[in-house]
């Protein structure tokens, strides 16, 4: 075993954890002296702060989440943007983190109280079609998403877990359940960014957050270059922050792009 495996699991092993989850502070990173629920045998890059490591390099997300500001992370897995938004916003913003996988959920809901945070809010939700219950599969990590949507699974039906979760609309959360309007968005989706994207028309038009979207699949990327036609906003390309920024306004531009860019930033313009 190389040293790096020894020091994994020896770590591992000294930690007390519960159903494989071991509360742990981020080492290092834009999470650094946050508390997660982690399993250390595969999510030791949320421990170590390195997890997503070249969009925080690219991304200035200081430019465009400030103190005070509301910021919504839908689909938030461990958590882990969920922290580096709130060392943005502070004391004086708010967080709402939605998450649809139960499981997921379970080990999420207990961040704020950990962390002694009360401005952050655990949401047990999906977002996508509004005004319905989604079928949502449990079992697949990070992985997990919609069921019956875009999403494809390698899985087979006997393999997934899925449970029955409620899912609103954009606008529907906003307007509808009272919950505050984001200066900032985060979508990890899973496919339902398809509908994210345009069920939120008096969110966009009116309040324009700026949107972290990644994109899963061409259905995807079409619902990305309609969005920006209709709510005239502009795609960023992550790596594109870093030197000179180009982006691109139209969904004839967007649809030019060869494949599926794996996450983009919208600027309202």
């Amino acid at each position: 075993m190389n040293l790096k495996k020894l020091v994994k699991h020896s770590l591992y092993a000294l930690i007390p954890k519960k159903n494989g989850y071991s509360k742990v502070k981020v080492l290092k990173g834009p999470a650094k002296g946050a508390y997660l629920n982690l399993d250390l045998r595969i999510e030791g890059s949320y421990f170590l702060g390195n997890y997503d490591a070249w969009i925080f390099e690219h991304l200035p997300f200081a430019d465009f989440i400030k103190p005070g500001n509301i910021v919504w992370d839908c689909g938030a897995y461990v958590g882990y943007y969920t922290a580096c938004f709130r060392k943005l916003t502070g004391e004086s913003g708010t967080v709402h983190t939605f998450e649809a996988s139960k499981p997921n959920y379970e080990r999420l809901k207990s961040m704020p109280e950990n962390n002694r945070w009360n401005n952050v809010h655990i949401h047990y939700m999906a977002v996508g079609p509004e005004h319905s219950t989604l079928e949502f599969v449990d079992n697949l990590g990070g992985a997990s998403g919609p069921y019956n949507l875009d999403k494809q699974y390698n899985e087979s039906r006997e393999e997934l877990v899925v449970s029955k979760v409620q899912c609103c609309g954009v606008d529907e959360l906003c307007y509808e359940q009272k919950i505050g309007l984001p200066d900032f968005i985060k979508f990890d989706l899973e496919s339902a960014e398809v509908y994210a994207l345009h069920n939120g028309h008096r969110l966009f038009t009116e309040k324009r957050p700026y949107i972290l979207l990644e994109l899963h699949g061409e259905s995807a990327k079409t619902a990305a270059g309609q969005f920006l036609d209709k709510y005239n906003y502009e795609a960023v390309f992550i790596e594109g922050f870093k030197s000179k920024r180009h982006g691109v306004r139209s969904q004839k531009e967007f649809d030019a792009i060869p494949g599926v860019p794996h996450m983009i930033m919208c600027l309202p313009l």
